[in-house]
């Protein structure tokens, strides 16, 4: 909704609200948006009083923000004047909460404190008017004039050593910062679902560096740490997409894709309208995927009323069913499929579906006709040569070592008639080289989660969608690999995109500027800095001994403080597990986590054990399993004392020396990194940033065997980013939380996408 006349002018009855034809939406001026806030207030009304929701008079307005207080029906909606960008910087109102009388100076007083942070600029072009006629309108400034919201930004910072810390905005919990809050767009259709009782994702207004990414024409890569948004861009892009194609490509966007031009028409007489953009959405794990089909089919419930994109069907089914209603072929997918989102296993499915003679029909033919062919291989000397690279980590007589491992297990393989995900991959590009594709081809593609996929699996894109200019988007983070025998940084797919899918003369004489720069999010919406100085401190020794399996981003910022991680500490006779939630043993009961907690653990063996412990009183992931996910706490446990390294992890303290963090109290006999014997502590650091990254507000850190975790202990006492608690009666129950059963229903429903295993 926008306002008809003066922003100081009374509020249209809600009655208006939910008639199209009303002045509010004839005659669009300002856009609104309201906070999580207050929907959550709104959904406690009444319904008689919702409906008769309308102003009572001129606001009052107090602070250099304008904060205004409009009275409705005995509370009173707190607003400010705010500037969001989208094709450019634009005036907005923005709507906080509806409170009673008594609660407003607490909220006001929060406001003015993050208000106290902004620039006088921002204030200033915040508080400027701009009349036409008697009417206040949004004032408008062009995007590149780059507007700075806060006089300090986090990244202005005094290294972590120092002592020094960061500059923060605001002090509060995750859930209830106001700086974190997500606001919507009030529309006729968001109007509407709120006065119903539908709980549905509503479509979230993004931040100016998000929308700068959305707003990018170009095919183009993004990167960002964990809880950056990759995510929700990629969805708002595909869903702007298809809003644009079915209004007739009218929107904020400026131009027209050829790709809106070039959309396939369907002979379909029921249909007045019978084009069909297929836009094609690939995630690795199926979890996300369904998570991202759900957000979607949201956004068009809401977003449906009346308009042809009621036609897309996106029900999310039983995703153990691994997307049985799609057929395992790319050809001919009927119209309402698309938009398409599918898992990469899926997609790797259709392909060979699309391909005829089913590389499953025929493996064992397939393994012997592939048997000593240079297909999708690099040659002994190929191999042995990139030793020259200048990013190779391998010496040549390693790479002669790893070669012949790679020869006696294809020959295993060979001898038992086995096969194994490569094998696959190789085969699907061997048909798509020497036939045809006569699939649908795709208008857009967009790959999330791309670090868990090989290169060579990243190029079967180059195949199935020919808009290499403008349709492709690729998005992950290098910190997050958890795939097996996945090692590489962002560049090289910008890299591999120029070489193999802007393969045509076309493209090739118009040379790598039709190849865009790696995007990169800092601003973290999941978590405190307290979390993030921690992952950050992970990703610096990955930067140290791995620098060419990882992106060298500048560090995530957040604008508000939080509590440090907790460091348990407990005997080692003692089990953690049993003293946190009481003991079966002992007889007394089990209390449990909550539904939005969790422990973690690195993988079923460890899990089975937890769940014989504590039985259902608590989620329990693997750290696999919880890639993607988000929880208020985080319980990780024994992590390091399920480590393969063992007592390898003493080498941290090598990495201490470097950076004058060891002290004289500390071991000073330690092994010298070496990469064939320290190899494994790439994965296991990226293990242990996805685990630390999944907690929103609080995180424990529990394990059994003190010597095998001491060496990151002692890295993070020494730099000061944890907190020590021993392990008692008292912090347990500080940290148990009870839920009611609705929000364990909740959970139970977020719990259907994840519980089973990631298939190949």
């Amino acid at each position: 909704m926008v306002l008809s006349a003066r922003v100081e002018k009374e509020l249209e009855p809600l009655d208006d609200l939910v008639n199209r034809n009303s002045v509010p939406y004839k005659n669009a001026k300002w856009k609104i948006l309201f906070s999580d806030d207050f929907r959550r207030s709104f959904g406690k009304l009444t319904s008689d009083r919702a409906k008769k929701l309308r102003s009572l008079g001129l606001p009052h307005e107090n602070s250099a923000q304008s904060l205004k207080q409009f009275s409705v029906e005995g509370l009173f909606i707190i607003s400010t004047i705010d500037i969001i960008k989208d094709v450019n910087y634009v005036q907005v109102f923005k709507v906080w909460d509806i409170l009673p009388f008594e609660e407003i100076p607490k909220l006001t007083k929060r406001l003015e404190n993050i208000f106290s942070a902004y620039t006088e600029d921002y204030i200033s072009r915040c508080t400027e008017k701009l009349f036409q006629g008697n009417l206040v309108v949004p004032r408008c400034w062009e995007a590149s004039q780059e507007i700075i919201r806060f006089r300090h930004l986090v990244n202005d910072e005094v290294s972590l050593d120092s002592g020094g810390g960061r500059n923060y905005v605001e002090n509060s919990k995750v859930s209830e910062s106001l700086l974190l809050m997500k606001f919507y767009s009030f529309s006729y259709e968001v109007v509407c679902h709120l006065l119903s009782d539908n709980e549905v994702d509503l479509p979230i207004q993004l931040t100016d560096d998000q929308m700068d990414v959305l707003l990018f024409r170009k095919s183009s890569f993004i990167t960002g740490r964990s809880g950056t948004g990759k995510t929700s861009i990629l969805t708002t892009k595909l869903f702007q997409n298809e809003k644009r194609f079915c209004n007739g490509s009218e929107g904020s966007f400026e131009g027209e894709s050829t790709q809106f031009r070039d959309a396939e028409i369907v002979n379909d007489p029921v249909n007045s309208n019978p084009s069909v953009l297929r836009q094609l959405f690939v995630t690795f794990t199926p979890r996300l995927c369904n998570a991202v089909k759900q957000h979607l089919a949201h956004m068009k419930s809401i977003s449906s009323n009346g308009n042809s994109l009621a036609e897309i069907s996106l029900d999310v089914g039983n995703v153990t069913s691994e997307f049985s209603d799609i057929p395992n072929t790319f050809i001919d997918i009927p119209r309402n499929m698309y938009p398409l989102v599918i898992t990469f296993h899926k997609f790797l499915m259709m392909l060979d579906g699309t391909l005829g003679n089913s590389f499953f029909e025929r493996f064992l033919e397939a393994r012997e006709s592939s048997h000593g062919s240079s297909e999708g291989k690099l040659s002994y000397e190929g191999y042995s040569l990139l030793a020259d690279s200048r990013s190779s980590t391998l010496s040549k007589e390693k790479r002669e070592i790893v070669y012949t491992l790679f020869e006696t297990y294809e020959k295993m393989k060979s001898e038992i008639g086995d096969f194994d995900l490569g094998d696959f991959v190789n085969d699907i590009h061997h048909k798509l080289k020497t036939g045809i594709y006569e699939g649908d081809q795709m208008n857009f593609v967009y790959i999330d989660e791309v670090q868990d996929l090989s290169m060579r699996q990243i190029s079967l894109f180059k195949y199935i969608c020919q808009n290499v200019e403008e349709g492709f988007i690729f998005a992950g983070d290098t910190a997050q690999t958890i795939a097996r025998g996945i090692d590489f940084r962002f560049q090289d797919i910008r890299s591999l995109f120029y070489k193999e899918f802007l393969s045509t003369a076309i493209f090739r004489k118009q040379g790598k500027s039709l190849v865009s720069e790696i995007k990169q999010l800092k601003q973290n919406f999941r978590t405190h800095a307290g979390v993030l100085d921690l992952a950050q401190s992970v990703i610096d020794i990955l930067y140290c001994y791995f620098v060419h399996s990882i992106d060298n981003l500048e560090p995530e910022t957040s604008l508000i403080s939080g509590e440090a991680p907790v460091l348990l500490e407990s005997c080692n006779d003692e089990n953690a597990i049993m003293t946190i939630f009481g003991g079966r043993r002992s007889g007394g009961e089990i209390v449990g986590f909550g539904a939005e907690e969790v422990i973690l653990v690195r993988d079923d063996h460890v899990k089975t054990e937890v769940f014989g412990y504590i039985g259902g009183q608590a989620l329990v992931l693997t750290i696999s399993e919880c890639k993607g996910l988000e929880f208020q706490d985080v319980l990780l446990y024994n992590f390091f004392g399920t480590s393969p390294l063992k007592d390898q992890w003493r080498v941290i303290y090598e990495y201490m020396r470097k950076h004058v963090w060891l002290d004289e109290e500390l071991p000073q006999s330690f092994p010298t990194f070496n990469e064939a014997r320290h190899g494994v502590l790439c994965s296991e650091l990226k293990q242990l940033y996805v685990a630390i990254t999944r907690t929103r507000q609080r995180l424990w850190i529990c394990e059994n065997k003190e010597d095998l975790s001491k060496p990151m202990f002692d890295y993070w006492k020494r730099r000061g980013l944890v907190q020590i608690r021993k392990l008692d009666d008292s912090v347990a129950q500080a940290m148990r939380i009870a839920s009611s059963s609705q929000e364990w229903q909740e959970r139970g429903k977020k719990a259907s996408f994840f519980s089973f295993p990631i298939s190949a």
